[in-house]
């Protein structure tokens, strides 16, 4: 447990954002050099990294991913072990999910699986949405596309190592959706020979906002506007151009599916009454963490014989997970751990993963493992 611990602080302190995880990589490759991995394959989508422990039998393969990235967050407060790159912190406590998925190379080192096979995942680039993919794609290149896949995230304001489970989606789905406008620039004192975006943004900005109501959607649907930007700050210009970004975000696939396509409609619409171009792009798309059944279940059942509370969720987090994509290729489960009541929130400045929970991550984990490599 305390070599975990070490490696969890030095992590927290040396955290890396999406796409530069290449120290962290080094690190956990030199942490896992005393415990002898059978297989060890480096630069999945960027740093990432799959590490294989075979049981002594064949059988299923169980993944167990961790996300590697740090966020754009400076860290406040006096730990110990404070972040030393100013402005980036890991203030979402994947240094934490690193240790817990470490902590099993510990334990299927120690004690190897009967049968199957564990492959723990060192994913980069979750932060902006784009890593799960590549390593999908990628392990399915090097035919270790697995048979379940297994995630947690920590959650602040749940007891101490409790698990919270959806039943069955854990987090919304969400994309951002950039609209560009084009008009005709004219000096400010004769807009009149120009093509100004203004009236049009406040329009499309009114039309966004509004777009969940009347509308017959399944479930919770969000549109939430992040920037507008109208010219530049020149005042004896009249604009031509703009931007606006908004995040779109659903409990439900289906609603997301609807909600993109209304809002490029509503957007278009209006840009082609102000007679002014437009393009439209989505990017950070992440779909619904929708987990499996039975996965869920046995979850449930672990956690019962390890006398473990269990939260069931009343509705899915409104924040997202690039491992929903892990859904689409295999029976999957991502659930969350509770990290204390008094804990501040995640992406706060002021977040630490509390190192206590390590062992509450590992022991859930290690027994989905050994339960699913029995079968």
């Amino acid at each position: 447990m305390e070599e975990l611990i070490k490696l969890r602080q030095e992590l927290h302190r040396n955290p890396e954002l999406s796409g530069q995880e290449r120290a962290t990589a080094k690190r956990i490759r030199f942490f896992l050099s005393r415990y002898k991995p059978d297989e060890l394959y480096s630069n999945l989508a960027g740093e990432g990294m799959a590490v294989v422990y075979n049981g002594r039998e064949p059988g299923p393969t169980v993944l167990f991913r961790c996300d590697m990235d740090a966020l754009p967050i400076a860290e406040v407060g006096h730990l110990r072990y404070k972040s030393n790159a100013p402005g980036v912190s890991h203030a979402c406590g994947h240094d934490g999910h690193m240790a817990i998925v470490t902590g099993l190379a510990v334990r299927f080192s120690a004690t190897p699986l009967r049968r199957g096979r564990a492959i723990l995942l060192y994913q980069p680039a979750e932060e902006n949405g784009l890593g799960a993919k590549d390593c999908i794609a990628r392990l399915s290149d090097l035919n270790m596309t697995p048979n379940y896949a297994i995630a947690l995230h920590n959650l602040p304001k749940y007891p101490k190592g409790s698990v919270i489970m959806g039943k069955y989606t854990f987090s919304a789905a969400s994309k951002g959706l950039v609209i560009n406008l084009a008009g005709r620039n004219s000096h400010a004192a004769y807009p009149e020979l120009g093509l100004n975006p203004s009236a049009a943004v406040a329009e499309i900005i009114q039309a966004l906002l509004s777009l969940k109501e009347g509308h017959a959607f399944n479930n919770f649907v969000l549109v939430t506007l992040i920037y507008v930007n109208v010219g530049e700050v020149a005042f004896g210009t009249s604009p031509g151009s703009a931007v606006i970004m908004t995040t779109l975000r659903a409990f439900d696939n289906d609603d997301m599916a609807q909600l993109s396509v209304m809002a490029v409609d509503a957007s278009m619409k209006i840009a082609g009454q102000h007679g002014l171009g437009i393009t439209t792009s989505f990017t950070d798309e992440y779909p619904a963490s929708v987990c499996n059944p039975e996965l869920t279940r046995l979850v449930g059942d672990v956690c019962q014989e390890q006398g473990r509370s269990v939260v069931y969720l009343d509705q899915p987090n409104r924040w997202s997970e690039d491992f929903a994509h892990f859904t689409a290729c295999c029976p999957s489960v991502i659930f969350g751990l509770g990290a204390g009541e008094e804990q501040p929130d995640i992406h706060s400045p002021n977040y630490d993963f509390p190192d206590e929970i390590i062992d509450d991550g590992v022991d859930v984990m290690e027994a989905l493992a050994r339960k699913l490599t029995s079968e």
